[in-house]
């Protein structure tokens, strides 16, 4: 009869076994299913938001689900509209001034700014005092860095134009994801069922909690960053352009995608920017920036711990942990989704999913401290750990 002990370690090894084998598998099926099938992924969300409206006109005006759903997916399609052409024509803005002609470009108005805030340091530290050697490599330096400013400005053009090419594929896109979010909301409920927390699930199984942990914490984080990114948005926008600041457009849309980005932000563009602005004698400017930054940093600091402490559920010191490791595993995006995991693995360890697992632990840890702790039997001969006499030689 196998022991308690052993039950536990098997039982933890073959968790640990199935866990590796899914986290290979997922790593390799996502992509693959997000590719084939988003317009229907990204269709569920939409649709359960809207549940509320449709219910309400089911219930109280007796509107039939079909001609509602039908309603509210024309309506967001005009939004979308709306919203694309708004935006589309922000791109063009953006991508005619970053390949303007050569003294009205952004790739050379940035380059001179950054030359004219070399210059300002030069005079600063005395140049001429320094040596050859430190001469040469801050020169090589400057030059590597208006090197990439070049490259990266080509590249955003190039990226822009590609975005524009791609309308018509955008197009295609959409009419898919308005078709499927129309029939997943009419069907919304039939459709629910058979996902996890749905009537054809045990609630309480452990597939269940933590596909509502993961759906709550991912929902809950984009929402946090989509609000502040759209703050950042339309806030740059109307200070940038009521100052008259040059390629304000550009600057508002590039803060807010900067913005979607944790750790980073608009701060980082914006902080550049009034340093720049301050030492090329531009003082209003740079000071204008970094009050933009300040106030928004600050509302930032005062709104995103209640939001994401409401929304995905951790404490900041998680967050940070799960970004700094999903950084090192995903780049980017694992930056994005690490606290998302973190959530999940948190509520997982804190939740009844996983008592059998802190029972095999403790299991464990509780006959490895018997066994290394345990005092040495002594022998007969008084020596401890000497062996016990044989029968033969016992005295009779």
């Amino acid at each position: 009869m196998l022991s308690r002990e052993r039950i536990a370690a098997e039982r933890l090894l073959c968790r640990v076994l199935v866990a590796a084998a899914v986290f290979f598998a997922a790593a390799w099926l996502i992509p693959q299913v997000w590719d084939k099938l988003s317009p229907f992924l990204i269709a569920i969300p939409i649709a359960a938001m809207l549940q509320p409206v449709i219910r309400f006109f089911d219930r109280r005006l007796k509107v039939r689900r079909g001609i509602t759903s039908l309603v509210l997916v024309l309506l967001l399609l005009a939004l979308t509209y709306f919203f694309l052409r708004w935006l589309v024509s922000i791109l063009i803005e953006t991508a005619s001034q970053v390949v303007a002609g050569s003294d009205e470009s952004i790739i050379t108005t940035a380059v001179r700014s950054v030359n004219g805030a070399i210059d300002s340091i030069k005079d600063m530290i005395s140049w001429e005092n320094l040596g050859p050697g430190v001469q040469s490599s801050v020169e090589r330096s400057v030059s590597g860095l208006t090197d990439a400013i070049q490259k990266w400005g080509l590249a955003l053009a190039s990226g822009l134009f590609n975005l524009l090419t791609s309308l018509p594929y955008f197009v295609i896109y959409t009419s898919f994801l308005a078709m499927a979010l129309f029939f997943i909301s009419r069907d919304y409920d039939d459709i629910r069922s058979y996902l996890p927390g749905g009537k054809r699930w045990r609630q309480d199984s452990n597939t269940a909690r933590l596909t509502r942990s993961a759906i709550r914490s991912l929902a809950g984080y984009m929402r946090v960053q989509g609000t502040f990114s759209a703050m950042v948005l339309v806030v740059s926008l109307i200070y940038l352009h009521s100052f008259r600041f040059d390629y304000a457009s550009a600057i508002a849309v590039l803060a807010g995608f900067m913005e979607l980005i944790p750790m980073i932000g608009s701060g980082l563009l914006y902080i550049l920017m009034g340093i720049i602005f301050l030492l090329t004698g531009n003082t209003p400017g740079g000071v204008q920036i970094l009050l933009l930054t300040g106030f928004l940093q600050l509302v930032r600091r005062l709104l995103e711990p209640k939001l994401v402490s409401n929304s995905i559920g951790i404490t900041p010191l998680e967050s940070l942990i799960g970004m700094f490791a999903g950084l090192r595993f995903g780049g980017i995006l694992g930056l994005i989704g690490g606290p998302v995991m973190m959530s999940v693995i948190v509520g997982a360890l804190r939740g009844p999913a996983y008592d059998s697992l802190r029972d095999d632990l403790r299991c464990l840890r509780e006959y490895f401290r018997r066994r290394w702790h345990e005092e040495p039997v002594p022998g007969p001969s008084g020596e401890p750990g000497s062996p016990p006499e044989s029968p033969e030689d016992q005295p009779h």
